[in-house]
């Protein structure tokens, strides 16, 4: 088989998925390799994209923000602020699979059952937004903006039931085992459960508020320069050792200044406000800061669940270097690490003596490495998995209407894109890098990989969409990458400006995960679209996740396909991360004086009108000096059987930070 594109034959070199598609790509009618999509009338799918985009843009989560002045989380501050609503109890099921309470836990699912074949385009109603409110008055969607007093307890779930496997598809191995030194779903998604940090995201009210973890309370001096965190007594390690003020002390010294070799994935979130760390005695931390942080930012900066907190003695045996040894790192999470076959399954089992008395509930959780939706949602509908994150749009809607399952989007805010090696010519230039973010077309690429994912098509801006910080609709329809004959002609004019009007030979293109779909079809996209428009003939590598990793810090590729994440809703969280110079996910490698210039005002603007127009003036020098292809922002869609409670809040916040699973439960009918 052959893919025709403008009349050339291209030699399919992959075999295809199960289903065969074809769509017109720059004028041109090609089935692709490894992936394919019905025809879509181009109206129907404008049409269904502006829905999609006008009911998303003005959703916004109307918090009250008078607490934003207050400087302590004393119990008075939160009596006021527990959840309105804890978790529903999902419907108990009307019927189980018959291999429920027959098999037994497998070494590897197998994926015994395929979604049937929907009548209708799979797809998910979008976000209702919530009624707009005043621009003095919005905040970044999901940014907690208080503290709740009380850790969760037992008490909140009175019927919960102890015991049990819970049976998870889950993500592909890791590169390495330091959840500090990446920022992927591959490591949270296993890792994050056997770890506390200062303060945490509560699962309870989907992450609506943020609670203490290891520390008891905090307190932030009146001019936001100083933030002191009292710290439990007693709390014990996994290996029986006590924890201390020092131990924090020294974990936190490496997301804020790590040692030479050791990559601090989100160090760009704290190094705006100049952090230093202290310990005060032998249970309290202080941490000062140059510059004061905005109080809701330093809250959520304080609880992303990437930094755990670990023995002292064990880092500095290990360097602070935990690659290769963080498995059995001594932390303070509710389930300690079990065992790990590579390639096989992961398993992490129930702390005895975690701190939280009563918690968690279930015996052991185990983390299977299916590497695809397809291949998780056919786990989880064979009843081979109880749990499975990232399923495709079919099975998820099929699962909607299942009485044995809960189906729910849960928001992950992370991004595919395409990067460049900027340490190398022709990459530096970003008459070649605005050339090639004009040439990709998103919403082709969106009806791609909308075959496997839910999301929204990117190009629209540098900032998140579903947030307060998100161009209005009215201008994002207007932005010259969706005016594709112009977007095109643009692209070409700068090439030859740049002086490649020939083109580039000889390209790496770098794909991250070999067996991934979506990653292949925008490799693939790229391969094809770049050559077509551009002139830009590259070979596809595709290499494992771990591979990926290793090749972004030794700087061994031209451009590479891939997706990161963001750690919070709030410009200052990703733009610093993914784009100022240094950041821990600047996976190009981009420096541009300016924009750290202008993100610096962001960093410490307190208007919010003000700040709007200082983020808009940031991503302004983005669109003019892309350092990345952003071709898709994604939405992570989940489902889970009908006995298995407690996940039901993490809808609403971020995923990769409510991974914990210590509120989570199964009833006794289920347990493995």
């Amino acid at each position: 088989m052959h893919v025709i594109v403008n009349g050339y034959c291209w030699k399919k070199k992959e075999a295809t998925l199960p289903k065969r598609f074809r769509r017109r790509l720059g004028g041109a009618t090609m089935p692709i390799r490894r992936f394919s999509y019905p025809a879509v009338l181009i109206f129907a799918l404008l049409s269904l994209l502006l829905v999609v985009a006008v009911a998303c843009a003005g959703a916004e989560v109307t918090q009250d923000t008078e607490s934003t002045g207050a400087t302590t989380g004393d119990t008075t501050a939160a009596s006021q602020t527990q959840p309105q609503t804890q978790p529903q109890q999902p419907a108990q099921p009307q019927s189980q699979p018959q291999s429920q309470t027959q098999a037994q836990p497998q070494t590897q699912p197998t994926a015994e059952a395929q979604a049937q074949t929907a009548s209708q385009p799979a797809a998910t109603e979008a976000p209702q937004p919530a009624q707009p409110v005043p621009f003095a008055t919005r905040v970044p969607a999901a940014l907690p903006s208080k503290v709740v007093d009380d850790p969760i307890t037992k008490d909140v779930y009175p019927d919960a039931e102890y015991g049990g496997i819970l049976r998870r598809g889950g993500y592909y191995d890791p590169a390495h085992y330091d959840l500090l030194q990446v920022s992927s779903v591959t490591n949270s998604f296993k890792q994050m459960m056997l770890y506390n940090n200062i303060l945490r995201y509560n699962p309870l009210d989907a992450g609506k508020t943020i609670i203490p973890d290891l520390a008891t309370s905090w307190e932030v001096s009146e001019d936001g320069h100083t933030w002191t965190f009292p710290l439990r007594d007693g709390v014990t390690f996994h290996d029986g050792t006590i924890l201390v003020a020092d131990d924090v002390a020294a974990s936190w010294s490496r997301v804020i200044d790590p040692p030479a070799g050791v990559v601090s994935a989100r160090q760009g979130l704290y190094t705006p406000f100049g952090p230093s760390i202290e310990v005060i005695d032998p249970l309290t931390v202080q941490f000062a800061f140059e510059k004061a942080p905005p109080l809701n930012y330093g809250l959520n900066a304080f609880a992303l669940e990437w930094h755990g907190v670990f023995q002292k003695s064990f880092l500095e045996e290990h360097g602070y270097d935990l690659k290769q040894s963080g498995q059995f790192a001594p932390s303070t999470g509710a389930f300690k690490y079990l065992e790990h076959q590579e390639g096989e399954v992961w398993k992490n089992e129930r702390y005895e003596n975690y701190w939280n008395e009563g918690l968690p509930y279930l015996d052991e959780v185990w983390t299977y490495p299916l590497e695809n939706s397809t291949n998780r949602s056919a786990a989880l509908l064979a009843g081979n998995v109880d749990f499975a994150q990232t399923i495709d749009p079919e099975a998820f809607n099929r699962m909607l209407d299942d009485d044995r399952f809960v189906a729910e989007p849960f928001s992950s805010y992370s991004y595919g894109g395409i990067w460049f090696n900027m340490d190398k010519e022709p990459w530096s230039d970003p008459k070649v890098r605005k050339a090639m973010w004009l040439a990709f077309d998103r919403l082709a690429a969106h009806e791609i990989v909308s075959e496997w994912l839910f999301g929204y098509p990117g190009g629209g801006g540098w900032t998140l969409p579903d947030q307060a910080y998100q161009l209005p609709q009215a201008e994002i329809d207007t932005r010259l990458v969706f005016d594709r004959p112009a977007a095109e002609a643009e692209a070409q004019r700068l090439m030859a400006e740049a002086g490649y009007a020939d083109g580039i030979k000889n390209v790496d293109l770098m794909q991250r995960q070999p067996n991934s779909p979506w990653y292949s079809a925008m490799a693939q996209m790229a391969e094809l679209e770049f050559q077509r428009i551009l002139g830009i003939e590259s070979t596809i590598r595709a290499v494992p996740s771990a591979v990926w990793f290793e090749e972004l810090a030794n700087r061994n590729f031209d451009i590479t396909v891939g997706a990161i994440a963001s750690p919070f809703i709030d410009p200052s969280a990703y733009m610093n991360s993914f784009y100022r110079c240094g950041g821990g996910e600047n996976h190009s490698n981009y420096c541009n004086e300016e924009f750290d210039a202008v993100m610096s005002m962001v960093d410490t603007e307190p208007d919010f009108d003000k700040r709007y127009e200082l983020v808009q003036k940031a991503a302004a020098i983005l669109d003019e000096d892309p350092p990345v292809v952003t071709w898709w922002y994604n939405r992570t869609l989940a489902a889970w059987r009908s006995c298995v409670h407690g996940l039901e809040g993490k809808h609403g916040a971020l995923v990769h930070n409510l991974d914990r699973m210590d509120t989570v439960w199964m009833d006794s009918e289920c347990q493995q």
